[in-house]
């Protein structure tokens, strides 16, 4: 077996490679279609979800653009059997800032049976997202996406997970 060496050659913008700017973009592209591949992967449920389903303690992971630029996030919290919770840890690096905030809110406004709803994550003063979720069968798994054009700058998908 031999060690191959291979020597990259970096290539400017004039000669057709991506300025950096846009890398940012293709990373954002590149996580939704991870969501929205993973969204098929997962069979859909038939079954009856309701909020008391989803109690419990829960990890949100996600990433995009909010108005302060670029961000991955992670906010941490427990429903309740109403889809409150009032506890949400909110850990953000980003453009503007690394931060945490504690005392935040995430309410499941609307959910359907098949699991498909609404819900709104707070930020901080005045600060907040309307979020598109949907439940995976097993209620152990959730999408969420910012799809909502009265919440510009604001372009954000990611996953949230039940802990065990």
């Amino acid at each position: 077996m031999r060690d191959e060496t291979r020597t990259v050659v970096s290539k400017n913008a004039s000669e057709g490679q991506p300025s950096p700017r846009r890398q940012p973009a293709r990373m954002l592209l590149l996580f939704a279609l991870c969501i929205v591949g993973l969204a098929f992967h997962t069979q859909t449920s038939y079954a009856q979800t309701s909020l008391a389903d989803l109690k419990g303690s829960w990890v949100l992971s996600f990433t995009g653009t909010t108005g302060c630029g670029q961000v991955a996030e992670r906010a941490v919290f427990t429903l309740s059997s109403e889809g409150k919770a009032t506890d949400v840890t909110l850990y953000t690096h980003g453009q503007c800032e690394d931060l945490t905030q504690t005392g935040l809110t995430f309410e499941i406004l609307s959910l359907s049976s098949t699991g498909g709803g609404m819900a709104n994550l707070s930020c901080g003063e005045g600060c907040g997202w309307a979020l598109d979720i949907q439940v995976a069968s097993g209620n152990n798994l959730f999408s969420v996406v910012d799809v909502n054009p009265e919440n510009p700058n604001n372009y954000l998908a990611g996953i949230a997970v039940k802990k065990q």
